[in-house]
C-alpha cells in the first residue's frame, strides 16, 4: 500500500475540504451529527455498560460519517441512513466494533493518566500549597503533564484515524490496518498537528454558544479527517478545490 505525504499546507487546507463538504449537503450532516450525539447522551444514560456501549459503536459509526464525506465528494445522493451502514456491513462490523475495543481501552488509558496528573497536583497542593505545586509540574498537570496528554492524544489519533476508514473502505484487517494509519501519521506529522491545533482553537470557540458551534465543526472536521485519508492512502490529492472555501 503506497502511504503518500501532505505539504504543511494541508494542516489547514483540510478544513477547505471538509467545508466543501459540509456545504454540499449541510443538513444531511447537521441530523446525522445530532443524532449521533443523541445516541451518545442516551446510552451514556445507562449505568455501566451505556458508555461501553458507546465507545465500542462509535468507530462504525464514524465510519458512517466518512461514508457521508466519500459519496458527497463522489456526487452521490447522501441520507441520514448512511450514519448507520457500516454497522449493517456484515462483513465490516466485527471489525469496527473491535476497534471500538481499541478506542475504549485508549479512553481508558487517557482517564487514568489524567487522574494521576490531577491526583498529584491535588497532593502537593495539600502538603506544600499551590506554590510547591507549581514549582513541580512533574507532580501535577504542568507543562510536562501537558505534554504527555498532548502525545497520547497524538498516539490515539495515530491508532484511530485512519484505521477507521482502511478497514470500512479497504477491508484491511485491524492490525494491518492500524499500522498503516500510525505510519500515515508519523509521515504526515507536521500537517496533522497544524491540523490538530487549528481544530482545538476553534472547539473552544465552538463552546461559546452553548457548544452549538458543534454542529458545524464537528461535520467539518470528520470530512476533513477523511479527506486526509483520502489524500494520504487514495492519492486524492484535489488540494485547489479543496482551498476554494
Amino acid at each position: 500500500m503506497e502511504i503518500r505525504t501532505m505539504p504543511l499546507s494541508r494542516g489547514w487546507g483540510l478544513f477547505g475540504r471538509g467545508w466543501n463538504s459540509f456545504k454540499a449537503d449541510w443538513v444531511t450532516w447537521v441530523l446525522s451529527f445530532v443524532i449521533f450525539f443523541v445516541i451518545s447522551i442516551v446510552l451514556n444514560l445507562v449505568p455501566l455498560i451505556g458508555g461501553l456501549v458507546m465507545a465500542v459503536i462509535t468507530p462504525a459509526l464514524v465510519a458512517g460519517f466518512m461514508k457521508i464525506a466519500r459519496d458527497l465528494e463522489a456526487g452521490e445522493t447522501v441520507g441520514v441512513g448512511h450514519l448507520f451502514q457500516p454497522i449493517q456491513d456484515h462483513e465490516r462490523r466485527v471489525p469496527l466494533l473491535l476497534l471500538g475495543l481499541v478506542a475504549l481501552l485508549a479512553a481508558i488509558v487517557m482517564t487514568v493518566v489524567v487522574a494521576l496528573f490531577i491526583g498529584g497536583a491535588a497532593h502537593m497542593a495539600g502538603n506544600g500549597g499551590m506554590g510547591q505545586t507549581m514549582a513541580f509540574p512533574l507532580a501535577g498537570v504542568g507543562f510536562f503533564g501537558l505534554i504527555v496528554l498532548v502525545l497520547l492524544y497524538l498516539l490515539i489519533f495515530a491508532v484511530l484515524a485512519f484505521s477507521i476508514p482502511l478497514v470500512y473502505f479497504r477491508g484491511l484487517a485491524i492490525g494491518d490496518a492500524i499500522g498503516a494509519s500510525v505510519k500515515g501519521t508519523l509521515l504526515n506529522i507536521g500537517p496533522l498537528v497544524i491540523f490538530s491545533l487549528i481544530y482545538f482553537v476553534l472547539a473552544f470557540f465552538a463552546m461559546i454558544p452553548f457548544a452549538l458551534g458543534f454542529l458545524i465543526l464537528g461535520p467539518v472536521v470528520l470530512a476533513a479527517v477523511y479527506g486526509a485519508y483520502s489524500e494520504i492512502f487514495d492519492g486524492q490529492a484535489e488540494v485547489l478545490e479543496a482551498e476554494e472555501v
